[in-house]
């Protein structure tokens, strides 16, 4: 029983010594100056809109028009009345990579051909923006070979009336409100050889695919002897 009195003691001797001990000084409080707030300016600067160098812009323009004609044919040779107008917009991020980009205008009405395009802007490297993200964005009109028959949606009411309560299933968060124009090709029957549609923003590009797919199910009025070219809103 010795050894553990002993350790008793050595142990309530130890507590007593630092008891004694008197405590030790607070710690300075740190100064104001050392507060960690650095990071919060890179964050913001991350968010911001920077600017682009316009001459450069148009030159990467220029250099897709390649690939703009390779896309233009393939939906050509699907669709022999392919053409009109779009316009690209694309947001750069700081290392010349396309953040996103979609079609704000668009009445070439083939989705097919319209995806093309978007690939084709993505992969190319884009000039440096400074101070943040850069935006840019190019129209372009593109000639049919052979011209459609332009329809008046005003002939056509049941139908756009009918695509604009079904995709009213494919709209997401950010797109509720908003506008799509859409295009489509039709034959003489009244059924869509082609859809394309413009969004309003550029979450509006995530759910395209899923409005396509439905109108290209729609059937319209017939268009008479000549493939027919409808553009219509859906809201």
């Amino acid at each position: 029983m010795a050894p553990s009195r002993l350790a008793f003691a050595a142990s309530a001797a130890l507590l007593v010594a630092c008891a004694a001990e008197p405590p030790p000084p607070p710690k300075a409080a740190a100064p104001v100056e050392t507060r960690a707030e650095a990071p919060r300016p890179a964050a913001q600067a991350q968010s911001e809109i920077g600017g682009l160098n316009e001459e450069a812009v148009e030159r990467s323009f220029g250099k897709m028009q390649d690939s703009i004609q390779s896309c233009f044919a393939k939906g050509a040779a699907k669709v022999s009345a392919l053409g009109g107008h779009f316009k690209m917009k694309l947001r750069i991020d700081p290392q010349g990579v396309v953040k996103w980009v979609y079609l704000g205008e668009t009445t070439l009405g083939d989705r097919d051909t319209e995806k093309c395009l978007l690939d084709a802007a993505r992969a190319k490297s884009w000039p440096l923006p400074v101070g943040g993200d850069g935006l840019a964005e190019k129209s372009f009109d593109l000639d049919p070979s052979q011209a459609p028959k332009d329809l008046d949606p005003a002939k056509h009411k049941m139908a756009i009336a009918l695509a604009a309560k079904e995709t009213t299933k494919c709209r997401k968060r950010g797109t509720w409100g908003t506008v799509f124009g859409v295009t489509t090709y039709l034959r003489v029957d009244g059924r869509p050889i082609a859809v394309g549609i413009a969004p309003p923003n550029e979450k509006g590009e995530e759910v395209v695919d899923c409005m396509v797919k439905i109108i290209q199910k729609i059937k319209f009025s017939g268009t008479g002897r000549k493939i027919g070219k409808l553009v219509f809103d859906l809201r």
